[in-house]
């Protein structure tokens, strides 16, 4: 995963950059480069601080760009390379997204917080947004404690009819297959199964196959069979179940772009899970 870059995302009103810390042991194991990114801004009152917004603006954005300095010098000294950058602007999750592909990065790293269902369903909030428009993967932090099982669960969709979900699965297990082949992380793989599909048909058989569905799903992903978790129920559940019985450092999944209305009131998988998981989340689009 040579030449990798992880875009980090910066809080600037806490000195707990969870997302931080674990983009650097990422780094460390994927031999990755980071780009420090921080949104700031002032409100009205605090602009009246200031002769000017125009010096509002540069004394901010200087401090920022000095402190993200302090931040990296530390990560620099281990070896790694470390770039920074401050913008101006209130929206700094769509500024977020736009570095993103600005710089090219490979991964977005950001530290995520409960929220209630009711927020989450009504508030726009920027998990949900980057989710949806980051030009990469964002893996969500939701802890600062070090990966200790060393097992990375993705959750893959096998329904048929629904050709979509073929391209989604390729990126999800090909991001999910370099981040275990480079930590040395052990790969599994879930499916909710709420109507069994025919696998024969689902991935191309020539022929009937008298191996059991596990089996077949599992070479079609090119994994143990024991590794390959067929089980019946909504994804919701299943996923979420699954990841607490296998104490999973890492949860990789996918999500579905939407737009209007719906985006507002119907949250795709990845987004029900997110707050039903104590884990990591990486969310591939």
């Amino acid at each position: 995963m040579a030449g990798n870059k992880l875009l980090v995302v910066i809080d600037p009103l806490t000195d707990d950059q969870m997302a931080l810390g674990r983009a650097v042991k990422l780094a460390l194991e994927i031999n990755a480069s980071l780009h420090l990114f921080c949104c700031t801004y002032l409100s009205e009152d605090e602009l009246l601080e200031y002769s000017s917004r125009k010096d509002a603006k540069h004394s901010q954005v200087q401090e920022t760009k000095d402190w993200l300095q302090e931040l990296a010098q530390p990560i620099k000294n281990q070896g790694l390379e470390v770039s920074c950058e401050v913008v101006w602007n209130q929206r700094w999750e769509m500024m977020v997204a736009q570095a993103a592909g600005r710089v090219d990065a490979t991964l977005i790293v950001k530290s995520s917080f409960q929220h209630s269902a009711l927020s989450r369903k009504f508030k726009h909030t920027s998990d949900f947004y980057l989710m949806r428009a980051a030009p990469c993967p964002v893996l969500l932090v939701k802890s600062d404690e070090a990966w200790q099982n060393s097992i990375i669960l993705a959750a893959v969709s096998l329904n048929e009819h629904e050709p979509e979900h073929d391209v989604l699965n390729n990126r999800i297990l090909t991001q999910a297959q370099r981040l275990a082949k480079a930590t040395g992380f052990e790969l599994h793989l879930v499916s909710a199964i709420e109507k069994t599909p025919n696998f024969v048909k689902l991935f191309h058989l020539l022929e009937h196959s008298e191996a059991p569905d596990q089996q077949l799903a599992a070479e079609r992903f090119g994994i143990p069979s024991a590794n390959m978790h067929l089980r019946e129920g909504k994804a919701k559940a299943v996923i979420t179940d699954l990841t607490q019985e296998l104490h999973a450092d890492l949860l990789v999944i996918g999500t579905a772009a939407r737009a209007g209305v719906q985006a507002t009131l119907v949250g795709n998988t990845a987004e029900k899970i997110l707050d039903k998981v104590e884990t990591d989340v990486m969310v591939v689009g």
